[in-house]
């Protein structure tokens, strides 16, 4: 009686084993379905986000060659305005003299004592040069001055 009773007690296990076993199963095998589902939705959202890459690079690309050209006609515009701006102050100014008195840099009294100065020596150099050289105007100021103004005369 015994063996009978251990052999079905046996058999009871051995089924609940199988029973949970089969559902273990099954639980891993409908996890793995979603787990598979969900590859697939990520690949393709993967797929739409890489042209929408491609999509963005594009647009980039557009945006740089843009931005290249207006920065390209801001340059020249500012190139002519600086030329206008330098012919405009040409036939305001005579001379880096008259910007230096114009700005200040220079003063009237300093300018007559240059000029008499050269008028006394005979001097060859131009009076931005005797100005610079009676420590009146900075040489780099002259410089820059002349940098500004290109086409004005140093007289």
């Amino acid at each position: 009686m015994e063996l009978v009773l251990g052999a079905v007690v046996g058999f009871l296990l051995l089924v609940m084993v199988l029973v949970s076993t089969q559902r273990s199963k099954a639980a891993h095998e409908e996890r793995l379905r979603q787990l598979h589902a969900r590859r697939r939705a990520l690949a393709v959202d993967l797929r739409k986000l890489q042209e929408n890459m491609q999509q963005l690079k594009i647009v980039e690309h557009e945006l740089r060659r843009k931005l290249a050209e207006a920065d390209e006609r801001a340059s020249r515009e500012v190139e002519v305005r600086r030329q206008r701006e330098a012919r405009q102050q040409a036939i305001r100014f005579g001379s880096i003299l008259d910007v230096l008195l114009h700005e200040r840099l220079l003063s009237a009294e300093q300018l007559a004592k240059a000029r008499s100065y050269k008028d006394q020596t005979r001097s060859h150099y131009p009076l931005s040069e005797i100005v610079t050289m009676l420590d009146y105007v900075k040489a780099d100021v002259v410089q820059r001055m002349r940098q500004r103004y290109p086409k004005l005369s140093d007289e």
